[in-house]
């Protein structure tokens, strides 16, 4: 690791002297200025990664000098040396951009800990930084693949709402990607440097869904032993995305009409309304016009929600990108060899395949297919079993008419719970409640057919 690199600016050459006997002892490279013209010159000619800068100085005092350093040198870290009386002036300076002040006299091993603190501020600062520009990148709306019509449509869809505030509702099935077009609207968007909150709503018993979405006081229920803060006020300055926002409880929709209509909420067992601000992006795979004409979401909420509709197409009604998604997920999964090919063989089966399950049973296959392959060429035979497609009109058989009647109940069976733990994620309470079942009756058809639910979390 390079030494950090410190200026001591002291009018008095003693003091300063001092100052860099002491921290080259502790390993710094330190250089020293006396005036605060020299320690601008410096900062101009040399690398500077942190500056001691005495406040009381003459002609050019240090509040002067700060000023000008961090203007042309804004990435130098500046901490003031003042002494007792000129408490006043240091915390001026910290309004200014100086890291922190400390008194004089000081021994070399305060000061050392303040440039320590000084240096592991910045270098957090930046690394959150880079972190930052990375989602960025990961999430640019070309992150998402697809050059078909269909894809398009979406594309110009995000470009209009991207830059708003407006609520979106994202619509389509599972497995089409709705999570990483809700990412790329708020990493390219104007909350990007604030949070992003996912909460998927199927995955929520329902007697807790109001303290996640709004918090709690002490002593609001049994068990609340403190105080909670819910999604909303977490995420405040941010973006909240609700994903299966069909899956909300009728007593809760009321509540979340009222924060999208006040902007405010309030926590379980107070009467204190609190403001959040918050912008909201939700995603279902139901249609919930049709779930308003069942009563089983609210109108009011409904129109609320869908100021802005972004619906994505099914896989199979864009299969013009397959080839592209194919390429993508090959380098994704790449070996120590490099991406894999594909076969021409492989690749029709992969374009002649319905894809129930969308992108993501695609991503599945490719994956296992990789892994089958061990960094040689992708071939059919290394591909899950894959239906063929059905003549114009006829849906074809739902299962092989081969097999007796219990085994093509299991497999039915089977998928269907495989389903379910994929569209929540693998939380076993809320694929019972989508059954109909009890949870420890979920719990024995897992182990009847070998599943673990933390594969689909």
């Amino acid at each position: 690791m390079a030494q950090t690199r410190v200026l001591v600016v002291d009018d008095e050459p003693n003091v300063a002297q001092a100052i860099q006997i002491g921290l080259e002892r502790m390993g710094y490279s330190v250089g020293t200025a006396s005036t605060g013209q020299e320690a601008i010159e410096v900062c101009d000619s040399e690398p500077v990664d942190v500056m001691l800068l005495d406040v009381r100085m003459t002609p050019l005092d240090g509040i002067e000098v700060l000023g000008r350093v961090k203007k042309s040198h804004p990435e130098i870290l500046v901490i003031m040396i003042t002494a007792h009386a000129d408490v006043k002036a240091a915390v001026k300076a910290i309004k200014l951009g100086a890291f922190d002040y400390i008194l004089k006299p000081s021994s070399a091993d305060e000061l050392s800990e303040n440039i320590r603190r000084a240096v592991a501020f910045r270098d957090l600062a930046v690394e959150n930084k880079e972190l930052k520009r990375q989602l960025r990148a990961k999430h640019k709306f070309d992150s998402i693949i697809g050059n078909s019509p269909a894809m398009q449509e979406v594309f110009s869809m995000m470009e209009c709402v991207v830059d708003t505030e407006s609520t979106v509702l994202i619509v389509g099935a599972t497995g089409t990607g709705k999570e990483l077009v809700a990412r790329a609207l708020h990493y390219n968007g104007p909350r990007s440097e604030k949070r992003l909150y996912c909460l998927h709503c199927a995955a929520i018993p329902e007697h807790l869904f109001e303290s996640e979405l709004f918090g709690h006081e002490k002593g609001a229920f049994t068990g609340a032993d403190s105080r909670k803060i819910g999604a909303f006020e977490a995420v405040d300055g941010g973006t909240f995305f609700l994903d299966e926002v069909g899956e909300t409880p009728l007593s809760i929709q009321a509540k979340l009409l009222r924060v999208l209509q006040e902007r405010e909420i309030v926590r379980v067992g107070s009467t204190t309304p609190i403001k959040v601000n918050v912008r909201l992006i939700a995603a279902t795979n139901r249609d919930l016009a049709a779930e308003v004409k069942k009563g089983n979401f609210r109108e009011d909420l409904y129109y609320r929600l869908n100021v802005v509709e972004i619906r994505l197409p099914l896989l199979r009604e864009r299969k013009d990108d397959i080839p592209l998604l194919v390429q993508h997920l090959l380098e994704k999964y790449q070996t120590e060899a490099g991406p894999a090919t594909i076969s021409d063989d492989a690749m029709e089966a992969l374009m002649a395949h319905n894809w129930p399950g969308n992108v993501r049973e695609l991503e599945n296959a490719i994956e296992r297919a990789v892994v089958l392959s061990k960094g040689g060429g992708l071939q059919s035979s290394h591909l899950p079993r894959m239906s063929a497609p059905s003549p114009a009109g006829d849906p074809g058989p739902a299962v092989d008419l081969d097999q007796p009647l219990s085994e093509a109940r299991d497999r039915f069976e089977q998928q269907y719970v495989i389903g379910l733990l994929r569209e929540t994620r693998g939380n076993i309470s809320a694929a019972a409640k989508r059954a109909g079942i009890a949870w420890q009756n979920f719990q024995r058809k897992l182990k009847k057919f070998n599943i673990n639910a933390k594969d689909f979390s």
